[in-house]
């Protein structure tokens, strides 16, 4: 019996760009637990409806191709927007499941019956306040899509060693005379664009031009696609499809999980801005997802620490990690949650930058967002711990429990 781990990413999500991993490290505290790891290649922007189809796919195929089989157990991670399409993959079994005869995916179902276990990482379950900054038509209309857009057709017509070269250049005029404590979303978006082309060989020159069709499927999808800011609205806009994020039966879908034997558990997330550095991308973003947040994102309430037994946290509207507002990723109630101090980026690898020298066309940690949280290795191996803790049955806060016994092959990871 082998228990696989299945981790979603989130909103312009994928398994690997450039030199960046979307789950930093993962594999490294996990090598030696008995889980087989599976990275899912997200569709970077697209609705949650049309991502969680993407998902079944994914999972379906992993069946069919006997990667899963009778008897394994099957725990999925979602992190951010990846949660969300994680309720909608539930929502999308129930209503397959309520099917007549002949509609049903009987295949579909049989994976539905080895899913053990779901685990939510900063999921704004009820969408998250920034949205309402960035989600306005003006908005999407005229500076989002255009801009997304024009990057595409930039790295298009540049084609790869223009997009190198370019690179280049602009980290020359940006980051020339600056003292850069650590790497943040700047640099691994330069050594993303810096690592489309090498004149290396003819190994690292196929591997830089994989990259470079990477990067521009990623912004294809993202110019073409970003029904996803309409999912992740605290209400529902116009005729959009409802989201997961618009529900408000969290009692419904408890049902279904315990009616099929799937535990389930929240991880929320907090972080505070760094002082002295208003221009600074996470305290402004924080600063947006915290100004007069809507009251359907939850109410006051305590939520238990994580990595600190025995202490709890008030929480309020305007506390977030940076992306999401705080009460908003508790589901379906506090008592399924635990809080960890860590900014949006932190819990998935990104919290301190690699300082290892030159490592160009090599996978780099970055702190993307750079928050003042304190997150550090000690607390991200905790985290992830807990996190296979709870596949191999265990509560969080029962991580230090020996682990159930399993045949599974230990460390083993799959990056379709």
């Amino acid at each position: 019996m082998n228990r696989h781990l299945v981790l979603v990413p989130g909103f312009g999500g994928f398994d690997a760009l450039g030199t960046l991993r979307y789950y930093e490290g993962v594999t490294g505290v996990l090598e030696r637990m008995p889980l087989v790891l599976h990275y899912f290649p997200n569709l970077p922007t697209a609705s949650v409806r049309t991502r969680a189809e993407q998902l079944l796919s994914f999972l379906n195929e992993r069946w069919r191709r006997k990667e899963i089989r009778p008897g394994d157990e099957i725990h999925l991670v979602g992190h951010s927007t990846g949660g969300l399409d994680l309720r909608q993959l539930l929502l999308r079994y129930r209503e397959l499941e309520r099917a007549p005869g002949p509609r049903k995916e009987e295949s579909a179902l049989e994976v539905l019956g080895r899913i053990r276990s779901v685990q939510f990482l900063s999921t704004p379950q009820r969408g998250t306040n920034l949205v309402c900054r960035l989600n306005h038509p003006l908005a999407r209309t005229l500076l989002l899509r255009p801009l997304l857009r024009a990057c595409y057709e930039s790295v298009r017509g540049l084609r790869e060693r223009g997009t190198s070269e370019s690179a280049r250049l602009l980290r020359l005029l940006l980051l020339r005379g600056r003292r850069v404590e650590s790497d943040n979303w700047i640099d691994a978006l330069l050594d993303t664009a810096q690592g489309c082309y090498s004149r290396e060989g003819a190994y690292p020159s196929a591997l830089a031009r994989a990259s470079y069709f990477e990067l521009l499927r990623w912004l294809l999808h993202m110019a073409s696609d970003s029904s996803a800011l309409s999912d992740l609205s605290p209400t529902r806009l116009g005729d959009a499809p409802p989201s997961p994020a618009h529900e408000d039966d969290p009692e419904g879908e408890r049902r279904f999980l315990d009616e099929h034997g799937i535990r389930y558990a929240s991880i929320v997330t907090v972080a505070q801005p760094r002082s002295g550095r208003w221009l600074d991308l996470f305290n402004r973003l924080h600063a947006f997802t915290a100004e007069s947040p809507v009251p359907r994102l939850g109410q006051p309430q305590g939520v238990r620490k994580l990595l600190e037994p025995g202490s709890v946290r008030m929480l309020s509207l305007a506390d977030n990690d940076g992306l999401v507002n705080t009460l908003s990723q508790v589901w379906p109630d506090a008592a399924s949650c635990s809080l960890v101090d860590a900014d949006h980026a932190d819990v998935i690898g990104h919290f301190q930058a690699d300082t290892g020298g030159d490592t160009h066309g090599a996978f780099k940690r970055y702190d993307l967002l750079n928050s003042a949280s304190d997150f550090d290795a000690p607390a991200f191996t905790a985290l992830w711990t807990r996190i296979a803790g709870f596949a191999q049955g265990r509560a969080y806060h029962e991580a230090s429990a020996p682990p159930h016994a399993s045949r599974g092959a230990t460390g083993s990871e799959s990056h379709p």
